[in-house]
Parts: C-alpha cells; structure tokens; sequence
C-alpha cells in the first residue's frame, strides 16, 4: 500500500509541477499584453495576475484528486483515513508556499497602489475556497473509490467496456474511468417515462459514437513520416477532445441527482456550454452527436419533456 502511495504522491507532485509551469507561462503572457499596451504594473495587470494564480488554485483541488481516485480504482485500492490526512497535509503545504510566493511578490505592488486591502481579501477568499474544494474533492474521491451503499453499484471497468464499446486502453490512456463510472451511475438513478428513457439511451450513444471513432484502425502504412506524424497528433488531440467532453459532462448530471431546489442552474448552463463548445469546434469535427447530447439538456431546462 505503501508503494501505491508513494507513486500516487509522485504523479499528483508531476501534476502541481505542470500547474505551476501553465501558471507561469500564462503570467509571461499577460506580463507581455499589459505591456504591450502600456499598462505594465498598472493595478489591472497586477489583478490579472492574481487572477492567473487563482485559476491554478481552483483547478489543483479536482485534478489532484482526480489523480488519486483514477490511480486507485485501476488497482483497486480503497482510500484510509490516514490517506486522506497525508492528502490534505500534502496539499496544504503545497498550497501554503504558493500562497507565500504570491503575496511576498504582489502584496507590496497592491499596497504601493493604495489596495492592500483588496489583496488581503482575496488571499482570504482563496485560502477559504482552496478549503472548500479540497474537502469537496477528496468527499467525491471517498464516494467514487471506497464506495456509497446509498448509491447504485459502480460500474466496473468491463461494465464500462461493454456498455460503451471502449478499449480498456483507451479508458485508463485518456483517463476518464472514475468519470465515467460516476456518470454511468448518474444516468442509472434517472427515472422516466420511455421518453425520457429514449433520451438517456441516445446520450450513452453519443458517447459510443465518439469512443468508436477514436478506436477506428486508420492505415498509415503508405503515409510518409509527416503524414502519420500529423495523423497521431490528430488522433491524440480527438482522445483529449472526448477527455473534456467526459470530464464537463459529469457536472452536468451531478446537478440532476440533486433535489430540483438544490440545483444550480448556472453549473448546468455552464457545463453544457463547455460540452456545446468543445463539440462545435475542431471544424465541426463532432457536430453529428449534439443531438445526442442537446435534448438531455433541454429536458434538465424544461424546455424539452
């Protein structure tokens, strides 16, 4: 158990590190922007930046987590308490020396320009979302690897394979076991008439269309090394491509398992929105299955059954 700790800590360490690159890439960006237009060390650049740091900080919970959870439902190995306080230690510590960073070289620019104050703030508000989402996170990482009796059984792997004609390669490579198994758990506390019934089985068709298509053996033999070059580049951009709409789908029907008073709206306008984007873009390359996709949507909205 120790070894699978110990290399679940290695990939989430491998996971903030490319957080931290992302974050000071985009930051060399917007430095480059502010001054371009001559607005270099304004207080909008330094709140730009700001907000660059706390984008990283929203996203480090879910995919560090999402980490821990994939890596331990492919060996099968539930989560220990003492597990979820290494988890938390880990990541708080983590968070804590980025904190720092951000403050000791932002705080005095906030101050210089007579918004200290604000700076303060919004360290409050980060540190106290940070919170919030770790526990939120390692609650979901708990429900989908330890199990819930109150919920339907989890699918399996194989169920995931039969179910929606996927490789079991394909699942573990793109990473979306966890996803899906909640997903397909989401789906089966669903209940309605045929219709509804009718709109859920073309929902799950929409994703077989997709994992099929990327699971198509496409002869390259007679193509030249630029051509299969491009061809795998296309091919591993249409698997992360299927990883995002997996990923912003989730969201979406976890709202539906809530009481009708408890949803929110806007993650199931915004998830849809993220799943509608990605599936409108790549020149139109997955416009067929937005039927598939559109009607569970509208129903959700009242607009359709």
């Amino acid at each position: 158990m120790d070894n699978l700790d110990d290399k679940i800590d290695t990939l989430i360490r491998d996971k903030l590190v490319s957080f931290i690159q992302e974050n000071a890439a985009r930051i060399k960006r917007i430095t480059t922007k502010f001054t371009q237009s001559n607005k270099k060390f304004t207080l909008d650049h330094w709140q730009a930046l700001y907000d660059s740091y706390d984008k990283m900080f929203r996203a480090m919970p879910r995919e560090m987590l999402r980490v821990e959870r994939e890596v331990r439902l492919k060996f099968v190995s539930t989560v220990s308490e003492d597990r979820v306080i290494r988890l938390k230690t880990m990541f708080n510590t983590e968070t804590e020396l980025l904190i720092q960073k951000l403050a000791k070289a932002y705080q005095p620019e906030f101050e210089r320009l007579g918004h200290g104050a604000d700076f303060e703030a919004r360290i409050e508000k980060s540190r106290k979302k940070l919170s919030e989402s770790l526990d939120q996170n390692i609650q979901k990482c708990l429900d989908a690897v330890n199990g819930d009796t109150g919920q339907a059984k989890k699918a399996t792997v194989e169920d995931l394979m039969q179910l929606y004609d996927v490789k079991e390669t394909t699942l573990h490579g793109i990473q979306i076991v966890a996803s899906l198994q909640s997903i397909n758990s989401l789906l089966a506390q669903i209940n309605g008439d045929a219709g509804l019934k009718e709109i859920l089985g073309n929902f799950q068709d929409g994703f077989r269309h997709m994992f099929q298509d990327i699971q198509k053996n496409r002869s390259t033999d007679t193509a030249t090394m630029e051509a299969r070059k491009k061809f795998k580049m296309e091919v591993a951009r249409d698997a992360m491509t299927v990883r995002e709409i997996v990923l912003n789908t989730e969201p979406f029907l976890e709202q539906w398992a809530l009481p009708e008073e408890k949803r929110n709206s806007e993650i199931i306008r915004k998830s849809w929105a993220n799943v509608f984007d990605i599936l409108e873009g790549r020149e139109g390359r997955w416009q067929a299955v937005i039927p598939n996709f559109k009607p569970l949507y509208e129903f959700m909205c009242g607009e359709g059954g």
